[in-house]
């Protein structure tokens, strides 16, 4: 039988899945609302008189009621008081809990209102600004020289011109959220979207280097080989890296293909030096 964490995140979501499928395109909305709650928890910070198991639930929720109430929208407001009801197992296990209904929700909304594709692909160019860019790359990166707020404000400054509000929203999650010490920071979170906008699609996202773009006959052939292979729309993460030399690598869930000429060389070089 589950307890603790397992068990208040199913009481929640089972709570919420409906609340979020009548919401439709105004989920978009919620779930920006659920992420900057979670934000504003965790820096008070209120994560633990709000997961204290010295308190009773209805405690827990009046608080949340006092401090929230007319702030942000009701049906929010009720999420969080589904939760703070259950137990937790750590009490950063709700603020995650929070991220991950947030995300869901931006995401949701924007499936329902037509422009999921357009979420995920603004992600993506995001990626491939810091993928190119060091200097934002490093600049958007949790440093002892820099404050959270000032790496939010450039990140805004860079790309909210350019992007959704709901994908800006999830930009600034990216910047804010602290994966493990080695996750890989702004783009493991830009990923782990990424990832999610994709299977609420039915895609599975491959990774795709190559010495030279490839053609659009190319890209249709290589889907159909990895659709059939992975079972799901695949959707194609290309990169152009002339350090290969030729041939293709593809990277899909624990799938890794690479035929290209740098790794023949490598492993040429790998065996005859043993």
């Amino acid at each position: 039988m589950r307890t603790g964490t397992a068990t208040s995140r199913a009481v929640a979501a089972e709570a919420w899945d409906p609340v979020l499928a009548s919401a439709g395109p105004q989920a978009q909305e919620l779930g920006e609302q659920i992420l900057a709650l979670a934000h504003e928890v965790a820096v008070k910070p209120l994560r633990g008189p709000l997961t204290d198991p010295g308190r009773t639930s209805d405690d827990k929720a009046l608080l949340v009621a006092r401090l929230f109430a007319g702030r942000v929208d009701e049906r929010v407001v009720a999420l969080l008081q589904a939760l703070v009801r259950g137990r937790w197992s750590h009490p950063v296990d709700l603020i995650t809990a929070l991220h991950d209904l947030g995300i869901q929700a931006i995401l949701t909304g924007a499936r329902a209102g037509g422009t999921l594709d357009d979420v995920e692909q603004q992600l993506f160019a995001v990626q491939r600004v810091l993928a190119d860019n060091r200097e934002i790359r490093e600049s958007l990166e949790p440093s002892r020289r820099s404050r959270q707020d000032d790496r939010v404000d450039l990140a805004r400054h860079l790309f909210a011109s350019h992007i959704s509000a709901p994908a800006m929203s999830l930009v600034i999650w990216c910047v804010r959220h602290r994966p493990g010490i080695t996750a890989g920071g702004v783009p493991h979170n830009l990923r782990r979207v990424t990832e999610l906008a994709a299977a609420l699609q039915n895609r599975t996202i491959a990774d795709v280097v190559t010495a030279i773009p490839m053609t659009r006959v190319q890209e249709a052939r290589l889907r159909a080989v990895l659709a059939q292979r992975i079972g799901t729309d695949i959707e194609l993460n290309m990169k152009v890296d002339p350090s290969v030399i030729g041939g293709v690598r593809v990277s899909v869930r624990d799938l890794v293909m690479d035929s290209t000429v740098r790794s023949t060389v490598t492993g040429l070089r790998n065996r005859l030096t043993g």
